[in-house]
């Protein structure tokens, strides 16, 4: 008998998170993102990320393929914030160290 997979049942995206005034807490646990998607206002954004995990990461936020803000390599323990403009439109962040991007570190950041 062959395994079933089963794809995309009761999975849902969680719910946006909606900055604080111009303010944004990040949390990195290894591979992860939390929360994964924001929602702000346009103007400037404070961004502020806390590694929780056993591995050093990184934060680029990019739009239509432009970096617009980076935090660089963060230990566990470490702290750090980057304060940018947005404007209305959908943005990425990831985590630009080794493969981590694409085990999941990502997430969306919508302005409007």
């Amino acid at each position: 008998m062959l395994p079933l997979l089963l794809v995309g049942c009761g999975a849902e995206e969680p719910a946006p998170v909606r900055a604080k005034g111009d303010a944004i807490a990040l949390t990195v646990r290894d591979f992860r993102y939390t929360p994964q998607n924001i929602t702000a206002k346009p103007g400037r954004l404070k961004v502020t990320v806390t590694n929780r995990g056993r591995l050093a990461h990184s934060l680029r936020v990019e739009r239509k393929n432009t970096i617009v803000a980076k935090i660089s390599s963060l230990l566990p323990g470490d702290s750090d914030s980057t304060t940018f403009k947005v404007r209305k439109g959908d943005y990425r962040f990831f985590c630009a160290l080794s493969n981590h991007e694409e085990l999941g570190m990502y997430g969306t950041l919508v302005v409007k």
